[in-house]
């Protein structure tokens, strides 16, 4: 069965590549958010805690726009303005 499924996976296309790299690196920022927030837990209330938590909430936001920036790829629809 392994056989058959590596049979079907043939080349990736540069979307489809950039689709993956993105997603992944949306969940490895989750994985860090959930990492940290246990850091802070067991800080409790202290400066490192209130950092911590701080970096949480920016990571979170950069996952967030990373996972919609691989759903724009998927989707074929990605569009950003000229630099002016």
């Amino acid at each position: 069965m392994t056989d058959l499924i590596r049979g079907l996976q043939g080349p990736r296309t540069a979307r489809q590549e950039l689709f993956y790299d993105l997603e992944d690196a949306a969940s490895i920022i989750g994985w860090a958010v959930v990492q940290l927030s246990d850091m802070a837990g067991s800080e409790a209330n202290s400066t490192k805690a209130q950092a911590l938590k701080k970096i949480c909430e920016l990571m979170s936001l950069e996952q967030t726009k990373l996972s919609g920036y691989a759903d724009e790829v998927k989707a074929g629809t990605i569009t950003r303005p000229e630099a002016s």
